[in-house]
């Protein structure tokens, strides 16, 4: 039997946790089945900006949108582009494993690890033990029961990533962020991309925004909105999926590739919990006390396998919310979440933050709206944008943020301002009284403020 002070499981959210232990003097296990580093570094939130960001690039020359500019589109070569992606992505996985292996704290074990009992990990063929064990294995994609889908070439976010050729159509399945991120990045290097919708894109973002969003977003794509699958085949290098939509009616679309984009799932299943008393939900995801701990005690999970929020930030707080819980502060302490923001790095971008108006008006909240388009703003101008948005929610008595909603050009930056302002409680006169600098795109987030601002006080009607 293997003994240390803590014995963690994936080596992706948990990275923080290993080195931080180590440098506190416990002795640390980490086991990885896969590569290290996690979803967001081998398969997720880095190298996928690493693809989407030159097929931005290119989607603006081919957009046009300054009427001076003339220019021909810029060859791509794609399979360098997904070549050079792959050799970072890889080495800094190998990079780690190499702290991993220097640190005389940590041992890094790659294998499958499978609970034997409550306290007791099997992996590569050796068993370990911990007085405190942390499940941070995360979540894979996940593929839906088509007829005909299982034994096609089909990709999933992992291969897609890795993909070297550019197909010259490629079906989506999904519109959510990685369907609407991964499907963008290939339309944006020139791919005939349709997307084929459950419902709509991105249905838990606020419905005005996912209207502009797909507005924005849809020219040069085929979109089916509340399609149906109903079966899929691959033949000479072609799939095909009989489709129907909303009434029914049959269709067919033809591609040379297929992303499935429909979810993920928890890593749970293969780790033996049901050697142990640790539970799970219907959908698989482990479940967690407010403490992170598991129904065994002593044992916690974090991250994607919890399902609370499947974000990189949002296991990195959880991450070092628990070692400060229970390995700095005087006592353990429960977590307390502040707003969690969340982007979608499309192009046009989304990024939100607190209540929708919908999800407001069914806890009946009296609430107030501001909107403004990023055209009012003069850096949109300077940028010759005709699409964007930023939508801002007010409760109506007191003035406080409860909400923030932004589709267009740097929304995953622009947010950060509506974060802080709701994690301290500000209000719209607060945003409004600080100086916003001119011409930057934070004045569309001020114009919204200044749309808002009237409702919560006629007096200041006159001002705009």
């Amino acid at each position: 039997m293997n003994s240390c002070d803590v014995l963690l499981i994936g080596s992706g959210g948990g990275t923080k946790i290993a080195q931080a232990l180590a440098r506190l003097g416990r002795r640390v296990t980490v086991i990885e089945r896969e590569r290290a580093g996690g979803t967001c570094l081998n398969r997720g939130c880095i190298p996928s900006k690493m693809l989407i960001h030159p097929a931005g690039l290119v989607q603006r020359l081919r957009d046009r949108r300054h009427p001076a500019i003339r220019t021909a589109l810029p060859a791509v070569d794609f399979e360098a582009l997904v070549a050079s992606i792959n050799a970072y992505t890889d080495g800094t996985s190998d990079s780690l494993v190499g702290h991993f292996e220097q640190n005389a704290a940590i041992d890094y074990v790659r294998g499958e690890a499978r609970f034997v009992s409550d306290r007791v990990v099997a992996a590569d063929g050796r068993e370990f033990t911990a007085p405190v064990i942390v499940v941070a294995t995360g979540a894979r994609p996940h593929v839906p029961a088509i007829p005909g889908l299982a034994g096609t070439p089909f990709m999933t976010s992992t291969e897609a990533l890795r993909n070297r050729i550019l197909p010259p159509r490629i079906a989506v399945l999904g519109g959510g962020y990685i369907g609407a991120e991964l499907g963008g990045a290939y339309a944006g290097f020139g791919s005939h991309v349709t997307f084929l919708l459950r419902s709509t894109f991105l249905k838990r973002e606020d419905p005005d925004v996912v209207a502009e969003f797909t507005r924005a977003f849809a020219p040069g794509k085929t979109i089916h909105e509340h399609a149906r699958i109903r079966e899929v085949a691959h033949r000479d290098g072609v799939f095909t999926l009989t489709c129907s939509s909303v009434n029914g009616a049959p269709f067919v679309v033809e591609a040379e590739a297929l992303l499935v984009a429909t979810g993920v799932v928890p890593n749970s299943d293969g780790l033996g919990l049901e050697n142990t008393g640790i539970q799970t939900n219907a959908d698989g995801f482990i479940a967690v006390d407010d403490r992170l701990q598991t129904a065994v005690p002593g044992v916690f999970a974090l991250g994607d396998v919890v399902g609370r929020h499947l974000f990189r930030h949002a296991v990195n707080f959880e991450a070092e919310y628990w070692l400060d819980a229970h390995f700095i502060a005087p006592a353990p302490y429960p977590i307390a979440y502040p707003p969690m923001p969340g982007a979608v790095f499309t192009h046009p971008e989304i990024a939100s933050v607190g209540l929708t108006e919908p999800a407001a008006r069914e806890q009946g909240l009296d609430v107030v709206v501001g909107k403004a388009s990023y055209p009012s703003c003069a850096m949109a101008v300077a940028r010759h944008l005709d699409h964007g948005l930023v939508k801002l929610l007010f409760a109506r008595d007191t003035g406080k943020l409860l909400g923030a909603h932004l589709v267009g050009e740097e929304a995953s930056t622009l947010i950060q301002e509506l974060v802080l302002a709701l994690t301290h409680g500000l209000t719209a006169a607060d945003l409004y009284r600080q100086i916003y600098i001119h011409p930057a795109f934070p004045e569309v987030v001020r114009n919204a403020v200044r749309h808002a601002l009237p409702q919560l006080d006629p007096r200041r009607a006159s001002l705009f």
